[in-house]
């Protein structure tokens, strides 16, 4: 309880060296089941009936209300159906020019830390181009956050983050009625209130486009033209808008939840992991030659040439260097469940009350599914070494009916963010792990920053 919070998560991990897998702790009056085995992950991945996040979710609320992240039961089956084919295929692709656009803008703000042999934190950096990528995705606005990070959203969203973080991992935050006495409790209804301002002002900016186009638009060309194929810079938030039906099955207060929570689970979740890439690849300069040999290979006019998903996918090696990053250091450290009905696994019975926090980080490096787990080797995720391998022993995007909704656009994003800061820079890292302070809140987090140094790639 008095440890930093560095000092927490190692604990986290010793308790799994010294208890086995699978253990049990108390926090205050609620028991806790921590797991890191496979076969156990499975049975509560897998399952139709326990799918509640745990209890720590409800802190989210007041943001995000009960959108696809917290909501559960008939509410998330049915949002969950509604969701899925906004992230088609034919939908990402479009995604790809705003995207690019994105990362070219980071790959400029990032000049003036070349050669800057002190080192710089690159998350902050990549926090603001994750952010700037989300914003252009999801509502379809230009929040120039990585030029402008003085922007008032901007400044609101960063601080309620951390603001979550801290109750997430800090017991007497946690009861409303204590966290209601402190000056945080001011600051998140502030910072709410300016997000959702924004949010709404943008929901019903894109809705009245929305019915601009459809009055303009003749009813013939609407039965041949599905809408927005002509309707430049699509979003998220116009598909939202396209499904609700004018308020019959989605309100603009259910599209502003989505939205917000868009906004909050792909921001901190793909700027942590292109940060953690950049940390990995800084250590291995061999990995980065290849990666740019792929690109060379692949996709020759790399920058000028026109991307598609197919062509992203055809860069294996980059593929398995990201995956063998989310190995190791996954952007979720740990996935809750709430149980509310008994649960049999193995000899044990986990009783209704009861949270289990899914461990990732120490679940993907378990000798038990990985060989010499500590070490970096994108090679673990070819077809013919992973093919034995347990389902359920990697994990970065959860996994079963809950799993990520966006993990195929979050892995479009990372591959051009990737290939285009490596392709243009040669990284080198200056931190040991154990010099980090990982830290497992909402999202994995490095307590001391991670610092990088930058040179041109000639």
């Amino acid at each position: 309880m008095w440890v930093n919070r560095s000092d927490f998560f190692r604990l986290l991990l010793e308790w799994h060296s010294k208890f086995g897998d699978t253990y049990q702790l108390w926090i205050g009056l609620r028991p806790f089941i921590a797991m890191a085995d496979a076969d156990h992950i499975q049975e509560i991945l897998k399952s139709s009936v326990h799918i509640d996040k745990n209890l720590e979710y409800d802190l989210l609320l007041p943001f995000i209300g009960t959108g696809l992240v917290t909501s559960s039961g008939s509410k998330w089956h049915t949002r969950r159906k509604l969701l899925t084919p906004t992230f088609h295929q034919n939908i990402l692709e479009e995604f790809l020019p705003l995207i690019e656009k994105q990362i070219k803008t980071l790959v400029k703000v990032l000049r003036k830390e070349v050669n800057n042999v002190n080192g710089f934190d690159i998350k902050p950096y990549a926090k603001l181009a994750a952010l700037d990528t989300i914003g252009n995705t999801a509502m379809g606005c230009e929040l120039n956050s990585q030029e402008n990070s003085q922007l008032e959203y901007v400044k609101a969203l960063d601080e309620l983050t951390a603001i979550m973080q801290k109750r997430f991992i800090t017991p007497w935050l946690k009861p409303n009625l204590l966290f209601n006495l402190t000056s945080l409790s001011k600051r998140q209804k502030a910072c709410i209130d300016v997000i959702h301002t924004f949010t709404r002002k943008v929901v019903k900016e894109r809705k009245d486009n929305f019915k601009l186009f459809k009055d303009q638009t003749s009813d013939a060309n609407k039965k041949k033209t599905p809408y927005g194929k002509n309707y430049t810079n699509r979003a998220l938030l116009d598909l939202l808008i396209e499904v609700s039906e004018d308020g019959k099955v989605l309100s603009d207060e259910d599209i502003q939840e989505e939205v917000d929570t868009f906004m909050f689970a792909g921001v901190d979740t793909t700027s942590v992991t292109l940060s953690w890439v950049m940390y990995v690849l800084g250590k291995h300069p061999h990995v980065q030659d290849k990666i740019v040999e792929e690109l060379n290979e692949k996709i020759p006019n790399f920058g000028d040439e026109k991307l598609t998903v197919n062509i992203l996918s055809s860069l294996d090696y980059l593929g398995r260097t990201i995956k063998e990053v989310l190995r190791l250091y996954p952007s979720v450290p740990f996935i809750g469940r709430q149980i509310y009905k008994p649960l049999t696994i193995g000899d044990h019975t986990i009783l209704p009350g009861t949270s289990i926090f899914i461990n990732v980080f120490a679940l993907h490096r378990n000798e038990k599914h990985f060989e010499n787990p500590e070490k970096f080797d994108p090679d673990r995720f070819l077809e013919e070494n992973k093919k034995d391998r347990h389902r359920f022993a990697f994990v970065p995007f959860s996994a079963g009916s809950r799993n990520c909704i966006g993990q195929k656009f979050a892995m479009i994003v990372l591959k051009i963010a990737v290939a285009t800061l490596i392709k243009t820079y040669r990284v080198k890292s200056i931190d040991p792990e154990e010099k980090l302070g990982l830290v497992g809140e909402i999202v994995l987090n490095a307590l001391n920053g991670i610092h990088v140094t930058l040179e041109e790639r000639a």
